[in-house]
């Protein structure tokens, strides 16, 4: 077990039986972790002669990492049982709600869990999941995007590489990235365009985007957005790019388009916009995603960002109260590191409390502290998923980082 889910008071308690090679990696992973108090073994059969062996192959180092052992013959119990696992408790002076109980066995890391502990008892992961216990998610995500010096690549399913700029954009920490901004319109290929036209348009979507996190003189962004009202189509809804010939409508593109307006206190220019965001929200039209992004997080995060955004107080009024409640429903759904983080950053903005999606995201943080690529967008015409670690990282740190529970 690891007592001290405060990470800077720690030790460990395993219950994995120690027998031959099966022991190997569960003691290189307690051994190879930092943790500033080791803490006790605990073992159903006595120490016979065939463990007295196995001790005696690994050397003191090893075995200095344990408090004490515990053993079923010296405790006259077995786990199971919740004796056994009160005695230790005591004997450690271990706080249940603190402690991460580690063993082979499911019911043996039930009978702990229900003891108000947690536990795995999935070894084969057992260095990264013992590296998230004792860790700083937030700093060990911050010391990973640092380490990348700015270079987050995107790739598709396939490890195809592409030079583009939404993701850098996505990435919270401006200075974590390197980045450099157009004179006017942003383009979503920073090089080459892949999967597409040799000769791609600038997009309504990268310069809203761009625009928002990186805002040029207030005069540019007005000669934009007046520019963009000629890409707004029959319905009343912005296309995807400043090129009549491609008529692409996605609600995810729409919204943000809608934002950048809001920000600049020209959202009443998209009555027909802000109408369809509405139905979206209120049908959950969202929840498959769409057209070009992946899930229905994108959606009810960027939600939040036109809340953000908006000093229209009829809006607000309007759209929060059921986006609150649309929020509240994907608790605890499925999803990669991307997908929760946005979720998170969703709830953090309109007050909801979401225990298990944090627990959950902060439990898929890999050895080296960044998070997994996810997907992030599509390229449908290509049947390419396109995804970036540095933003899952980023968007899980953030999310993260204002929750005191760590």
């Amino acid at each position: 077990m690891v007592d001290g889910l405060v990470r800077s008071h720690a030790s460990v308690f395993s219950g994995t039986y120690l027998n031959g090679k099966e022991a190997v990696p569960a003691l290189e992973a307690l051994r190879d972790i930092t943790v500033p108090q080791p803490g006790p073994t605990v073992t159903n059969p006595a120490w016979s002669t065939a463990d007295a062996a196995l001790r005696r192959r690994w050397d003191d180092e090893v075995w200095s990492i344990f408090d004490g052992i515990f053993t079923s013959a010296a405790l006259g119990v077995r786990k199971p049982s919740l004796r056994f696992y009160r005695h230790v408790l005591r004997a450690t002076r271990a706080v249940p709600r603190r402690t991460f109980f580690v063993d082979d066995r499911p019911e043996n890391v039930l009978a702990a869990i229900s003891l108000g502990m947690r536990g795995t008892f999935d070894t084969s992961a057992l260095y990264r999941t013992l590296t998230n216990v004792v860790g700083d998610p937030v700093t060990r995500g911050l010391a990973f995007l640092r380490l990348q010096k700015g270079h987050f690549p995107t790739t598709t399913q396939h490890n195809e590489t592409i030079n583009e700029n939404y993701a850098p954009l996505l990435i919270l920490e401006a200075s974590l990235v390197n980045l450099k901004a157009p004179p006017r319109l942003w383009n979503f290929f920073s090089g080459e365009p892949k999967y597409t036209s040799d000769s791609y348009p600038d997009d309504l979507d990268t310069t809203s985007l761009g625009f928002l996190t990186i805002p040029p003189d207030s005069e540019i962004v007005h000669s934009v957005l007046d520019e963009m009202h000629d890409y707004v189509d029959e319905d009343g809804i912005p296309q995807a790019y400043f090129d009549k010939s491609r008529p692409r409508v996605d609600a995810v593109i729409a919204l943000n388009v809608l934002t950048l307006f809001h920000k600049y206190g020209r959202g009443h220019e998209l009555p027909h916009t802000a109408e369809w965001m509405t139905s979206i929200l209120l049908n959950r039209a969202y929840v498959k995603g769409t057209r070009y992004y992946a899930n229905a997080e994108w959606f009810l995060y960027y939600m939040t960002r036109l809340l953000r955004a908006s000093s229209d107080q009829t809006l607000k009024e309007r759209i929060e109260s059921p986006l609150r409640e649309r929020v509240a429903e994907r608790i605890g759904a499925p999803g990669d590191a991307f997908c929760l983080g946005m979720r998170l950053l969703a709830c953090n903005y309109l007050g909801l409390e979401n225990h298990p999606d944090r627990q959950t995201l902060a439990d898929l943080q890999q050895e080296g502290g960044g998070w997994e690529a996810s997907c992030i967008y599509f390229f449908p015409g290509a049947k390419r998923d396109v995804g970036n670690r540095g933003v899952s990282t980023a968007f899980a740190v953030k999310a993260l980082e204002d929750w005191s529970g760590w």
